[in-house]
């Protein structure tokens, strides 16, 4: 209503210049709405939180149940050894992470807001619709402390489209839906979303199909890469796997 409304209100002006001004802003409010209506389809962007125990730390069902609960979420919960992560949400997860600082002071609690890199089916030319329903498999290990080369793996991640088009290729052959790599400081997050049911491990074997790129990609990614404190000897990748609560 408004955007038409304001379009019309200015179609009354004859003044020669503003005719062209006229039509820039009409644009310009268009598509100010379009944007506002496409955050508001697809919801907030996700984030994470994560929070690295204590020995002395209890963590019980219910209390996880709680934590998800103050959140507003039902599921979302992450856990690897003492890690535990939230992935919802950005209401969510500012709610998840107030909750964690109060419910357990010593330990280490992080809020991780924005990927620095993002993959998404736009990318793909094959034709094939996103999936609504999708399961999120979320990763992790270090970056090496060498903050040269962490840099260095940041910019290989920036120019990866341009440079290294195959890397992406095989995402989209394999039905990846989205692709997501957060930081925290030497700490890389990463998400991968598959079609609902679907067989990560067989989905993952498509990416290097008739694609040595990748296969290069990933060797040269590995030079940049250790494990997380834990992780077993030449272990670098772990899984979170999720938490199930019922509330």
């Amino acid at each position: 209503m408004t955007l038409i409304l304001v379009c019309h209100l200015m179609n009354g002006t004859s003044i020669g210049y503003l005719s062209n001004m006229k039509k820039l802003t009409c644009c310009f409010l268009w598509l100010l709405f379009a944007c506002s209506s496409f955050a508001q389809q697809h919801g907030q962007p996700y984030q994470f939180v994560q929070l690295v125990l204590n020995d002395s730390d209890t963590l019980s069902a219910e209390l996880m149940a709680d934590l998800l609960n103050q959140s507003g979420s039902k599921d979302g919960l992450y856990h690897w050894r003492n890690r535990l992560l939230f992935y919802g949400k950005e209401e969510e997860a500012i709610a998840f992470y107030e909750q964690s600082k109060i419910r357990f002071p010593k330990a280490e609690v992080m809020l991780v807001r924005e990927p620095f890199y993002v993959f998404d089916r736009t990318r793909c030319t094959d034709g094939k619709e996103n999936s609504r329903k999708r399961d999120h498999l979320i990763l992790s290990a270090n970056l090496v402390a060498d903050r040269a080369k962490q840099q260095s793996y940041l910019d290989y991640h920036r120019r990866q489209f341009d440079e290294w088009p195959e890397v992406s290729a095989g995402f989209c052959r394999a039905a990846f839906q989205q692709v997501l790599l957060f930081k925290a400081g030497r700490q890389l997050l990463l998400v991968i979303d598959i079609p609902e049911g679907a067989n990560f491990e067989e989905l993952n074997k498509r990416t290097v199909e008739n694609n040595p790129r990748v296969d290069e990609w990933n060797r040269l990614m590995s030079t940049y890469q250790e494990g997380l404190p834990g992780t077993k000897v030449g272990e670098v990748w772990v899984r979170f796997e999720a938490t199930n609560v019922e509330w």
